[in-house]
């Protein structure tokens, strides 16, 4: 049994196509400007009703292999050697087709699955957007409780056994509600420069950038930057086992 390391990046919904007038009054009521409203339209990209899959990044770290599965115009398949690393990027056409393909590949695989912040954003994310097409999910991965995640199938069964470590509430202690002391919550850029791993981030790409590049037809990039997300995420948990895990 493996270790599941994964990220996701997500885009608005196409505001004009998807919602119909009452839902646009609805997103947009008490923004006072036209800045405002196109703020609120980005915004869609932080909840599953609003905004859409456009990769999935995961990395098994035992065996350094790892998968971007990715929305492009054109389906396509490759498999990329790098830093001892073997990366598969698949594209796809549809978003409903690349999320049964993550889903079909959860189940029963894994005796933990690493994230970062993925309780409040990616878990409830894939769950709710996978619902809101006709998917459902092939493990809860909103169960257990607050301080101790849990990921249960689908069958039945309560928790599964599967240990979800995100490690944003890890590395403050499971609290967080402190604003300047040492339980604070930071990103994944500042966790990783604190530990003196190489930052993910980049000045072409970072998470506010992906609906552009999206825009642009610049999936692949996307893809790339949501593996890197995911290898620094992996680095950042050896920190957490090797030093903090009791």
């Amino acid at each position: 049994m493996n270790t599941l390391i994964f990220d996701i990046e997500t885009v608005p919904l196409d505001f004009e196509t998807s919602f119909d007038d009452a839902q646009k009054e609805y997103l947009l009521r008490g923004s006072a400007s036209d800045e405002e409203r196109e703020q609120r339209k980005g915004y869609g990209a932080l909840n599953p009703l609003t905004g859409k899959v456009v990769c999935i990044g995961t990395l098994v770290p035992e065996t350094q292999k790892g998968s971007a599965l990715y929305l492009a115009s054109e389906a396509s398949e490759e498999i990329v050697e790098h830093d001892g690393y073997t990366f598969g990027y698949k594209s796809y056409t549809d978003e409903a087709t690349l999320l049964k393909h993550f889903w079909s590949g959860m189940e029963g695989k894994y005796q933990s699955v690493v994230t970062f912040n993925g309780r409040s954003f990616d878990c409830p994310f894939l769950m709710l957007r996978s619902a809101a097409l006709g998917i459902r999910p092939s493990v809860n991965m909103m169960a257990g409780t607050r301080w101790e995640f849990k990921i249960g199938g689908a069958s039945g069964d309560r928790y599964g056994g599967v240990e979800h470590i995100d490690l944003q509430d890890k590395l403050c202690f499971n609290m967080g509600f402190d604003k300047f002391g040492p339980t604070r919550k930071f990103n994944l850029d500042f966790y990783t420069k604190a530990f003196g791993i190489a930052s993910p981030k980049s000045k072409t790409i970072a998470g506010d950038k992906v609906p552009i590049f999206f825009a642009e037809g610049r999936s692949r990039e996307i893809a790339e930057y949501c593996m890197r997300d995911v290898r620094a995420t992996s680095e950042l948990y050896e920190k957490w086992v090797s030093l903090l895990k009791f």
